[in-house]
C-alpha cells in the first residue's frame, strides 16, 4: 500500500503542483471534479419521477393525490492513489545554475499525473467497454468528405437524442484537434461566416456554428512507443468528437456525463494534491512525489454522444 502519511507536505511545492495547468487536458472540465470526504463510498442515482403528468384535481372532501416517491439507486466510488515521485541529486542540484530544479520537477509530475487523468478520461469515453452511446462514421460520413457530409446536421441530430434523454440539452462538442482541423475548412461551415469572417475560422467561430456553450480543442498528445524506443507521438482524443452535457460545477439531481471523484485527504485546502519532499541520504537526493487519489466514473452515459473517425 503506498505510503500515505502528511509528515512530509511540502506546502510551498504544494501551491506550485495545485496552480499548475495544460491548456491541452481537458478531462477536469469533461468530468467536473467532485470533492470527497472519504476515500470510499457510494453516490445516489436519481430516477426521472418529475417527468410523470398526475391528475391534480381533488375534488371536496378528498384527499390530494399522493405522487410516487422518489426512486433512488446507488453507484460505488473508490479513489486510487494516482502518484508519481522524482529525484534530485545533490550533483544536479549543484549544477542548476539558477535552475528551480524543485518548481520543474513538481510540474513534470504534475503534469504525468494530469496526462494519466487524461488518457483515462479517453479510455472511459471511447475505450471498448465504453457505454457512451456511438457511431463510427465511413466514407461519404465522414467530415472530411466535404462534398457529402453535414457536420452541423449530424450533431444537431444528437442534440435532440441527449435532451430527450436526460431533459438537458447538450452543451460541450469536444473534438480532436484532427477534428477540428478538418472542420475549420469545411466549406458548409464557411459558409456560414462568407460575409462576416475574413481568414481561417477559429474555435469560437465553430462555437458558435454548433450552437454550443463550449467548443474544446482536444489536443493532447502522447507517447504511444514502447518505453525505451523512439519516441512516438500520437493525439489522445484521435479523430473522434464527443457531444455532451457537462454542468458547470457538480449538482444533486442534474445529470452528467461524468464526474470526478476526488479524496481531500489530510488538507481539504490542498484541494486533493498533495507534493511531499524528503530526503533520501544513501542516494545523496532530494524525493520529490505528487499524489492526487480520484475515481472517474461515466454517471449518465445518455449525456453524450460519440462520433468515432470523424475525420480521415
Amino acid at each position: 500500500m503506498a505510503d500515505i502519511s502528511l509528515q512530509y507536505l511540502d506546502q510551498p511545492l504544494n501551491n506550485v503542483s495545485v496552480g499548475y495547468q495544460n491548456d491541452d487536458y481537458f478531462g477536469e472540465r469533461l468530468f467536473p471534479v467532485t470533492p470527497v470526504k472519504k476515500q470510499s463510498g457510494r453516490y445516489w442515482v436519481f430516477g426521472k419521477e418529475k417527468f410523470k403528468q398526475y391528475e391534480t384535481i381533488r375534488h371536496a372532501r378528498a384527499e390530494a393525490r399522493e405522487i410516487a416517491p422518489w426512486s433512488l439507486s446507488n453507484s460505488p466510488y473508490f479513489c486510487d492513489d494516482h502518484s508519481l515521485k522524482d529525484a534530485i541529486s545533490d550533483e544536479e542540484q549543484a549544477n542548476s545554475e539558477g535552475t528551480d530544479l524543485e518548481v520543474n520537477t513538481v510540474e513534470n509530475l504534475t503534469d504525468a499525473i494530469l496526462l494519466d487523468f487524461e488518457i483515462r478520461v479517453m479510455n472511459l469515453v471511447l475505450g471498448p467497454t465504453s457505454t457512451v452511446p456511438n457511431t463510427t462514421l465511413s466514407g461519404t460520413s465522414q467530415w472530411s468528405d466535404y462534398v457529402n457530409s453535414d457536420p452541423i446536421s449530424a450533431v444537431e441530430a444528437q442534440k435532440t437524442v441527449i435532451k430527450q434523454a436526460i431533459a438537458m440539452a447538450p452543451n460541450t462538442l469536444a473534438v480532436g484537434y484532427p477534428v477540428y482541423s478538418t472542420l475549420r475548412q469545411h466549406p458548409r461551415i464557411i459558409d456560414r461566416f462568407k460575409y462576416t469572417q475574413v481568414g481561417v475560422l477559429q474555435a469560437d467561430h465553430l462555437k458558435s456554428a454548433f450552437d454550443v456553450d463550449n467548443f474544446w480543442v482536444l489536443g493532447a498528445e502522447y507517447d504511444t512507443a514502447t518505453e525505451g524506443q523512439t519516441p512516438s507521438l500520437n493525439f489522445v482524443w484521435g479523430k473522434n468528437a464527443l457531444l455532451a452535457y457537462v454542468p458547470e460545477e457538480p449538482k444533486l439531481r442534474q445529470p452528467a456525463l461524468g464526474y470526478a471523484f476526488r479524496w481531500l485527504f489530510g488538507a481539504p485546502e490542498l484541494g486533493g494534491t498533495l507534493t511531499k519532499r524528503y530526503r533520501v541520504e544513501n542516494r545523496m537526493a532530494d524525493v520529490i512525489e505528487v499524489h492526487r487519489y480520484d475515481d472517474i466514473q461515466i454517471v449518465a452515459p445518455q449525456a453524450g454522444f460519440v462520433f468515432l473517425s470523424a475525420t480521415q
